[in-house]
């Protein structure tokens, strides 16, 4: 590696950062990420990798080799419906911005594949993400409110499940798609929502509002970018986490 390999591993964290800042806060306000959010970022860190193919730092195939994993993977978990477009088109950019491993220090196992830890740490934010949204409930719950009192029947699986997914929130402030949807369906509890479907949602939340119920169970509302930026910062201050526990229980 070069000399100017560090500045340009810091150079690429502060677009990175600054990206998905942007993007999160953006996010949680309107859930509406313009596509110059994206393109921007990317074009600087195409740039930043063809100087460092020239001075020998990076190799074509290596490039291509990272954001074609990253497409390939990504594509998969958006057609299976596990993220939107946009989380898409992020993980995407973050592999042209990182076509290879930071070469500063981690402070857990070092990255093998920097593309595949920034997926595997960003489902680790998400898993904390879920026991986050547990948590609250379990709150709302000591607090006095009967999380379940109209679906005593349901399964103890689908009532622990839904406490993971979703918030029991008062009819009065929902503000419905894109920022809620309706874990309550024709008198029957969900675990995942229809985020596609923002017809199907207002028309779900106008039947809840007409039986005039006080709270409602819909998804939990911290939009996925916001889980990526968190796994990113563990990607880039910590390193692989998976790996680090793993070489630590051997």
């Amino acid at each position: 590696m070069g000399p100017n390999t560090l500045l340009i591993d810091y150079i690429r964290v502060i677009i990175s950062v600054g990206m998905l800042g942007y993007a999160s806060y953006k996010d949680i306000k309107t859930r509406e990420i313009h596509d110059i959010v994206w393109i921007v970022p990317a074009a600087f860190g195409f740039l930043l990798s063809i100087y460092e193919i020239y001075v020998g730092n990076l190799t074509i195939g290596g490039v291509l080799m990272s954001i074609g994993f990253m497409v390939v993977l990504s594509g998969i978990l958006w057609y299976l419906s596990l993220f939107g477009e946009a989380d898409l088109i992020a993980f995407v950019t973050l592999a042209v911005i990182h076509p290879r491993t930071p070469q500063f220090g981690f402070k857990g196992y070092t990255p093998l594949f920097f593309v595949f830890t920034l997926i595997a740490n960003s489902a680790i934010s998400g898993l904390l993400a879920a026991f986050y949204t547990f948590g609250v409930n379990i709150v709302d719950n000591i607090r006095g409110v009967e999380l379940f009192d109209r679906y005593r029947d349901v399964s103890a699986v689908k009532k622990i499940s839904v406490m993971f997914t979703g918030r029991f929130m008062l009819v009065e402030s929902l503000r419905g798609p894109p920022f809620e949807y309706p874990l309550e369906k024709r008198g029957e509890l969900i675990i995942k929502p229809d985020i596609f479907d923002d017809e199907e949602a207002y028309n779900s939340f106008r039947i809840l509002r007409e039986q005039g119920l006080e709270r409602v169970w819909v998804s939990a509302t911290l939009p996925y970018i916001v889980v990526l930026f968190v796994g990113y910062l563990i990607s880039v201050v910590y390193g692989d986490v998976m790996f680090t526990i793993m070489s630590r229980m051997l």
